[in-house]
């Protein structure tokens, strides 16, 4: 008969001679030992008019329909698509395709596509996608660094770009909605 348990150092006599105490911290002790396995996140492809991105999926409150009808206000930049009542609060609405790519002919439109309402510490943005792709769960040594030699100012896309999979760029939401909170509040003060 096999007296040995798979916890090492301790065999089956050894527990039972510990006292209840004795056994509860040395499971304490078992638990606190095991080391943290890699997580693994879960991401949602964004396909766009030239390609796609990857949003994390914990980045976003909701993924919904697009509104029939944004607020647009005058002096916005073309990419903001215009202001929306969301749970209460007003939201501003960026046409990500144009955001990104500097293109408004083959952007999300208000009717068709969909809107992922994204949050960071202290802001709460919609992001208006032409469509959706799937899901997946990506281990984190599988996303490899974001380096750019094309981009006469890459700064701007490393902040906001965390890494790529899959030849497509993974969003940093929260450097995203920051740099599109400055730009809005930017474009209203100097409007």
């Amino acid at each position: 008969m096999d007296t040995h348990t798979p916890l090492p150092g301790l065999n089956i006599q050894s527990f039972e001679r510990m006292s209840d105490e004795e056994f509860w911290n040395y499971a304490r002790q078992r638990v606190n030992a095991v080391p943290e396995l890699p997580a693994h996140s879960e991401y949602l492809e964004c396909r766009l008019s030239s390609n796609g991105c990857l949003v994390v999926l914990r980045d976003l409150a909701e993924v919904l329909p697009p509104p029939h009808r944004l607020a647009r206000l005058p002096g916005m930049p073309i990419w903001m698509a215009g202001i929306m009542a969301w749970r209460g609060e007003t939201v501003a609405v960026v046409d990500l395709d144009c955001y990104l790519l500097g293109s408004r002919d083959g952007g999300a439109q208000t009717k068709e596509g969909m809107l992922l309402m994204a949050s960071s510490k202290d802001s709460m943005v919609g992001l208006l996608v032409p469509s959706l792709g799937l899901t997946s769960t990506i281990a984190p040594e599988l996303i490899t660094a974001f380096m750019t030699s094309h981009d006469p100012n890459p700064a701007d896309d490393i902040e906001i770009i965390e890494g790529i999979y899959a030849d497509l760029p993974i969003l940093n939401i929260c450097a995203l909605l920051t740099r599109l909170v400055q730009q809005i509040r930017m474009a209203t003060y100097h409007g």
